[in-house]
Parts: C-alpha cells; structure tokens; sequence
C-alpha cells in the first residue's frame, strides 16, 4: 500500500470505525451510519465533502472480510462522477444558511438565484441541507453534555501525559520524567502506566504495546488534541487492530475527568511522599511506580464501590485479545519512507543500512 492509497485507508477507517469496532444490531448499526452521513468532511485528494450511508455500510463490510487493507482504493476506481452540487454552491449555501438558521429553503433558492448560481432543484437542496446537519433545528439545538461511562470494561481507554520528578541523569545532572498513562474507563483500572525520559510518540506507543499485551483491546481510545495522539503512526496501528481513537473537543475535555482525578491520586499518594534526598534512577523510580499501581489496583475505589482488579476481572469474557497469530511488536514498528541509493543504502539518522537487493 502506497502513501497515498494508506491515507485514503486512514481516512475511510476514521469514518466507519464506529460501526466495526463492536457487533451491533442492524438498526443501531443503520443509525450511527446516518450520524456519519449528517456531517461533511475533507476527503482526501477529492472535492467530495459529503459520504452516504450505503458508502459507509459498505466499507464496515469490506473491512470486516478483508480487515484495513481493504479500505485501500483499488486501480482504476475513480469514474469521476459529475455532480449537481459543486464545492463553491456547496461552500454558498452552508455559509447563507449559518449566517441566518431560519432562511427558509424558497429564501435560500431566491438568494442563490440572485447569487447567479447554477439552478438547483428544491429537492436536491432540502437533502443536501439535512446530509450536512443545516436544518434550523440542528443549527438552533444547544450542545448538551452527557455523562461519559463506558459499560464494560475495555470499552473506553483513556491516555494522557503528565509532568513527573526531576531525575539523575547517567552523565551527571538533573532531568524531568513524564508519566504516560491508560486508564480503563469501566474499572479504573491502569492497562500501563510509565515514567519515561521523553514526552514523544515513541514513548506513547511503548506505553500503548504494553498495555494491550497485559490487558487486551480495548473498543475506543479516548485522547486529547496533542500532537503524538494525531499522529499517522498511531492512527494506522489503530486501524490494524481494530480500534477507534476519540479526541476530546479543544477547551471541552468531557470524558478525561477520570485519568485526570488518577493523575491528582498519584501525585499527591505518591509523588508527594518521594524522598526528595535520593536521588532514583528512572528505573527505580518505575520500579516504586509499579508498586504503588498493584496497591491502587486492589485498593476499593470510591467511584465504583469496589475495586479497579475486581472490576475490571468482572468483563473478562468480553475481552477482546490479539489472534494468537499476530505479531504484536511487528504491528507497533515505526514506518518511515527512505530513498535507497544506487549503492543499494539508504539512510536511517545518522546510519547508513543496506538494502535488500530488488529484482
């Protein structure tokens, strides 16, 4: 799969992720479809903004049969379908119909008219108007907030970072720690948590390959807007193993209370009481970490009436674990795009490697 056949992928698995990633009755299974369908979205190298449902069902069954290199598109696909709608009428009628919810669809017609734009039929305009969720009762309709619980333990994930001790360094000196950690939504339960000298990606996927060999799949990995949680690596693993990653809305971070209130747990139970005197290595300090967590996880937690292990070993047949066939690490490998030279080497940061020779 090339880069851009891997994006398109991406794209349809962001799309339909919610219909895969558990086993649905067809009527639920119809309706988030449609959900999907209400919203407009920028496709990858298309001027398509809109997807409907039939699409969208018949991607959860493509990638059901044949998994995420399914989603690719093939050769020769693209019939390059004329449309009734260009991007720019699109673009005028979502920006009239914002500015003022309660035009009506005659008023709108009149404006586009005025506008000069290419006639359009009544009908082609209501459908476009409901597919885009422009309606004035959805334009009008004030955002609510409901209560985020998952049901069942793995269905929800959550992961975050957080600012840790300052360490001794090998070399001599002080540097930070960072905490990443996964929280099971259900139990609060801890799937890994870890102290790491850096704050990038690699230390989000060590965190993340860690948590699944211990503790299994979860359904939907519930994150920030951080950089290291959009990343392309993150989201095609996601893709291979069938979850759904959800990011918070910026400045509305319903949902992560949960490993926020963990978070104010381990810093004032244990940051706080770390001797300040020693000085730890980031061993040792992982070392005191982990057993810190096995107390948390036995300890009875207010918010449950019982405790994370007890409640989270309550779900264990709904568990979702790996194929024994797959190849876990293998699944987690960085892919990066490098040019091999006419030697037959290519370069991988400061090192030179061979290649295998083609043909």
């Amino acid at each position: 799969m090339d880069e851009k056949a891997e994006k398109i992928a991406l794209f349809r698995y962001g799309l339909i992720a919610p219909l895969v990633v558990e086993p649905l009755p067809r009527g639920e299974l119809t309706r988030r479809a449609e959900e999907i369908a209400a919203r407009q979205y920028d496709t990858p190298d298309s001027p398509r903004r809109a997807v409907s449902v039939d699409t969208l069902l018949d991607g959860a069954q493509r990638y059901r049969q044949g998994g995420f290199a399914a989603l690719a598109p093939k050769p020769r696909q693209d019939r390059g379908q004329s449309r009734a709608i260009t991007p720019q009428l699109a673009g005028l009628m979502e920006r009239l119909k914002r500015e003022n919810p309660h035009r009506t669809g005659t008023t709108l017609l009149r404006e586009l008219a005025l506008s000069q734009a290419p006639p359009l039929a009544a009908s082609t305009l209501y459908r476009f108007l409901q597919q885009r969720g422009l309606t004035a009762r959805e334009l009008l309709r004030k955002p609510g907030h409901k209560k985020f619980e998952a049901e069942f333990s793995n269905q929800i994930w959550q992961s975050d970072l957080l600012y840790g001790p300052y360490l001794q360094r090998p070399g001599g000196g002080k540097r930070q720690a960072f905490l990443c950690a996964i929280l099971d939504d259900a139990s609060r339960l801890i799937p890994h948590a870890q102290f790491y000298a850096h704050q990038g990606l690699e230390a989000l996927l060590d965190c993340w390959q860690q948590a699944v060999a211990s503790r299994g799949l979860p359904t939907r990995l519930y994150v920030d807007n951080g950089k290291i949680f959009r990343s392309s690596q993150l989201a095609r693993i996601a893709a291979s193993l069938g979850i759904l990653i959800v990011h918070s809305r910026p400045y509305q971070p319903e949902g992560r209370g949960k490993i926020e209130r963990f978070f104010r747990s381990l810093r004032q139970q244990f940051l706080d009481n770390l001797d300040r005197k020693l000085s730890l290595s980031l061993e040792e300090l992982n070392q005191r970490l982990r057993a810190w967590i096995e107390v948390y996880h036995r300890t009875e937690h207010d918010g449950i009436g019982t405790t994370p292990l007890l409640r989270w070993q309550r779900d264990i047949q709904r568990i979702r674990q790996l194929p024994p066939s797959a190849d876990l690490r293998r699944l987690f490998f960085h892919r990066l795009h490098r040019l091999v030279r006419g030697d037959s080497t290519f370069r991988l940061d400061t090192a030179f490697y061979e290649a295998p020779a083609i043909g």
